[in-house]
């Protein structure tokens, strides 16, 4: 007892104070939740789990120079804690201060030199502290030990960049998209390389990809910071839930979840976009309609509120409104593939042929794959008389296959058909109808019994 109280005074000297949050701006839950966790290490502020989970909650809603006080807190009386050493040094590098969190998780990895997400941290600390060299040895070290590591790929990606390797750069990014599809970042970096590589449609592609997945990213495989994420009350963990929701077609589910993001966040804008498209789809008009007036007063520059409420409005056969919708659109991003198709859609609705023609060749320079962008050019081109380009487009629809292949298909055989080639028109007819009774495609079947009748 006298040993240990002797030893107090040299210790306290180095303790910060207790941080008290101020959360009066946060929702009652936040609120609730930071105040119980304050509470418990004010009671106990000798304990370093009461502090750290204090500093846990504090990271969950980004207050991380707080948070990084907490975890000094808990370190304090608990130096060999790997937990608190790790978690401090992330909250250092949210904060920037990259050589110090570098510094940290190097401590963190003499703790515990098996936890590879320590090793990831400092490598980025480190690439963000422009010791690119030091950073890179780390992760090329990372990913060539976990070549199926989405994030790995994708830091060992960034310092290629740093380096001025873009081919290099490009390969990382590409593989960590294809780990994980969705990976945002990742595709908004691997357009940056495309670009850097002069290889303008590919980085346009990716760009286009990255608006899509912009909120994306893989699953967490850094279990000591998902525990931070996972005490977040807050409305992007409901955002992201709603999302998910969505991917899986339960859309009143998916609605009601954005509804609730938005109750404990009212500034997530993307919750608003989203719901313009969830309530269309669940026709709900005046519910879109009210999520797309908010989200135009708090952003009038996002392409995808005006996308989306275009969408609706074309649905409810509001053409004109609709065209609108689609050029404010791509006023706020000119590049937008699906905008330009869908306005070309509107146009050759209109009689203005040389219009729709324009934005569905520019839907697909900006996505070059972009099947229904290439069947629209195609099938208008037929009706212009240009069989030979309209047929070269209309090729292009029958890749990837899937769900949708016997449908393009079918409008491939029939194209045949009216440039007056029987036998390719036979041909695409009778393996649409093969394609098309293996789905289960009644309607579609019919339709093309119907043309092979009349071929006969």
């Amino acid at each position: 007892m006298a040993a240990g109280c002797g030893s107090l005074p040299r210790r306290e000297a180095a303790l910060p104070e207790l941080p008290q949050p101020a959360m009066e701006k946060s929702s009652p839950p936040i609120r609730d939740q930071v105040q119980k966790a304050y509470e418990e290490a004010k009671a106990k502020p000798r304990d370093a789990g009461a502090n750290g989970r204090l500093g846990m909650v504090l990271q969950a809603y980004e207050q991380h120079e707080l948070a990084a006080t907490c975890y000094r807190r808990a370190r304090h009386f608990e130096p060999r804690s790997f937990q608190w050493t790790y978690l401090l040094g992330t909250a250092q590098a949210a904060t920037g201060r990259y050589t110090e969190a570098a510094a940290t998780l190097h401590e963190a990895q003499r703790l515990d030199s098996k936890y590879a997400p320590a090793r990831l941290k400092r490598g980025e600390s480190l690439l963000a502290a422009s010791e690119i060299e030091a950073g890179g040895a780390i992760l090329e070290a990372l990913a060539r030990e976990n070549p199926d590591w989405a994030e790995a790929h994708y830091s060992l990606g960034r310092v290629r960049s740093a380096q001025g390797d873009h081919a290099a750069a490009a390969g990382h990014y590409r593989r960590a998209c294809e780990l994980f599809e969705r990976y945002g970042a990742a595709r908004y970096a691997l357009a940056g390389a495309y670009r850097a590589l002069g290889e303008t449609a590919k980085a346009q592609e990716q760009l286009t990809l990255h608006q899509k997945y912009s909120l994306d990213a893989p699953p967490e495989q850094d279990p000591l910071l998902a525990a931070v994420k996972a005490l977040n009350a807050g409305g992007l963990r409901s955002l992201k839930k709603g999302i998910s929701l969505e991917a899986a077609g339960r859309l009143e589910e998916s609605a009601a979840e954005h509804e609730r993001a938005l109750e404990i966040d009212p500034r997530l804008v993307q919750a608003h976009i989203n719901l313009i498209s969830l309530y269309g789809r669940l026709g709900q008009a005046d519910q879109a309609d009210r999520h797309y007036r908010k989200a135009v007063e708090m952003n009038p520059h996002l392409a995808d509120s005006h996308y989306n409420f275009g969408v609706l409005l074309h649905g409810r056969q509001k053409y004109r409104e609709a065209g609108e919708a689609f050029g404010k659109a791509l006023e706020a991003s000119p590049a937008y593939p699906e905008a330009h198709n869908n306005l070309g859609y509107v146009r050759e609705r209109e009689g203005r042929f040389e219009e729709a023609l324009a934005h569905y060749r520019a839907a697909i320079e900006n996505k070059p794959n972009y099947r229904l962008a290439h069947f629209h050019l195609g099938r208008l081109l037929l009706h212009r008389g240009r069989t030979a380009e309209a047929l070269e487009h209309l090729r292009q629809t029958l890749s990837p296959e899937d769900e949708s292949t016997p449908g393009f298909m079918y409008g491939l055989g029939a194209a045949y058909a009216r440039a007056g080639d029987r036998q390719n028109a036979l041909r695409y007819l009778k393996e649409a109808r093969g394609r098309a009774e293996a789905l289960g495609q009644s309607g579609l079947l019919a339709s093309i019994e119907r043309d092979l009748r009349a071929l006969r």
